[in-house]
């Protein structure tokens, strides 16, 4: 299985772009699914601009789909994880009354797993077009984070890795302290 799965996101097949891609949509709508290696590993296969966009289009796309997906026809999963986790239900309470700006944070800073962000903004009130924007303007940082530690990886360039470790560091920090407030 671990063989079949490093076929798939090597770069050595002709449509391992797709793959990759294909792989990102499924993992982005995971919750605790590991999207930073995964990010950084198809990174480390392409040259910057390519691992980026397929880094954040496949999680764009898996966001948008599990959104959906939440808004349709997971609403009675997304409200039972919802009321599992004390904090997300105050982060529901943010998420309707202010939801551009709770989706914007949520993905900037690691409060909680991307796909809970999505179920969550599904069964709220945020609108198709704030999510998305939301999203994309959320997630850019990270993932673009994400593929350049990858590609520095490939290149050797332990500095620069070293300095964005930090950067995600720091986000994982600050999200961990809004976590134990929202908590409470």
């Amino acid at each position: 299985m671990e063989h079949l799965f490093l076929d798939f996101v090597q770069n050595e097949k002709p449509f391992a772009w797709l793959y990759q891609f294909l792989i990102m949509v499924l993992v982005s709508m995971i919750p605790f699914a590991p999207i930073p290696v995964l990010a950084a590993f198809i990174a480390s296969n392409h040259d910057f601009l390519p691992g980026l966009l397929i880094n954040m289009l496949g999680t764009m796309i898996g966001s948008l789909l599990l959104y959906l997906l939440s808004k349709r026809l997971l609403r009675r999963v997304a409200l039972k994880y919802l009321t599992k986790r004390q904090y997300l239900t105050k982060y529901f309470e943010l998420i309707e009354t202010h939801g551009f700006l709770a989706v914007l944070l949520g993905r900037i800073i690691p409060i909680l797993p991307s796909a809970g962000i999505n179920l969550i903004a599904g069964i709220s009130n945020v609108s198709f077009v704030a999510f998305i924007a939301a999203t994309f303007l959320g997630k850019l940082p990270t993932i673009l984070a994400f593929s350049l530690v990858g590609h520095q990886m490939a290149a050797g360039n332990w500095d620069t890795v070293l300095i964005i470790a930090l950067y995600l560091f720091a986000l994982f920090l600050l999200g961990k302290k809004l976590k134990h407030k929202w908590s409470r």
